[in-house]
């Protein structure tokens, strides 16, 4: 029987986007308040311009550049700075809350986080998933970036539960499938966020959910005797 539910949570539980469009506002009202002649919300579409246009490889020093502004390594940093320790304004998508909710009533969960502690740490306080889930743990804190199963162990162990017993819940097959398979757990890929078209990239799960919110019935059919 399925006890623990280890889910992951950009792109799974929210828009991983919302968080990056929010951290290049806190950039561009930085930078504002810094050389007034700049207009925040312009360099904040500049930003996302870029990010469309070629990833998320040098923004930053694009828009400076655009601006009229030297791009040095210092001034790149203290934005870095900027971006990790804003307070994001991010939400979870319609339903995710109640379908926690929901869920907590059968099974154990845990939040199972990848990304530099700061910003994660920053990204669950301003969606309010702490008090969710029975635990959270942030990856880079253990020193293990998904896809290594130490982070998933960890949180077996706090919630009292063998491999068997538990589902890894994510939108990433290389992350999250991946430690799934390392740590001997089930998993269920939902299709959402920027991976949602991929492949399984040899990590294929035990089921896919269309979101998040539709879960329920997919694990269902992953407990004994349902057929799965």
């Amino acid at each position: 029987m399925i006890s623990a539910l280890l889910i992951d949570l950009d792109d799974t539980l929210y828009d991983e986007r919302t968080y990056v469009l929010s951290g290049f506002r806190a950039v561009a009202e930085e930078l504002a308040q810094r050389h007034p002649r700049l207009d925040a919300a312009a360099l904040a579409a500049g930003m996302e311009a870029e990010l469309d246009a070629h990833g998320r490889g040098r923004i930053f020093d694009v828009v400076l550049t655009q601006a009229g502004l030297p791009a040095s390594p210092a001034l790149i940093g203290e934005l870095v700075g900027v971006y990790r320790d804003h307070r994001p304004t991010i939400r979870l998508w319609p339903g995710v809350a109640d379908t926690l909710a929901r869920l907590a009533k059968s099974y154990r969960l845990a939040i199972v986080t990848d990304g530099l502690a700061l910003m994660q740490s920053r990204k669950v306080e301003a969606l309010g998933v702490a008090d969710l889930v029975d635990e959270v743990l942030l990856c880079w804190e253990h020193e293990a970036p998904k896809p290594d199963p130490a982070c998933y162990l960890e949180a077996l162990r706090r919630m009292d539960a063998f491999p068997a017993q538990a589902v890894v819940i994510g939108d990433n097959p290389g992350h999250d499938m991946a430690a799934a398979a390392a740590v001997g757990c089930r998993s269920v890929r939902v299709r959402t966020g920027k991976f949602a078209a991929l492949g399984d990239g040899g990590f294929p799960p035990d089921a896919v959910a269309p979101s998040f919110v539709e879960i329920a019935p997919v694990l269902a059919r992953l407990e004994p005797g349902d057929g799965a």
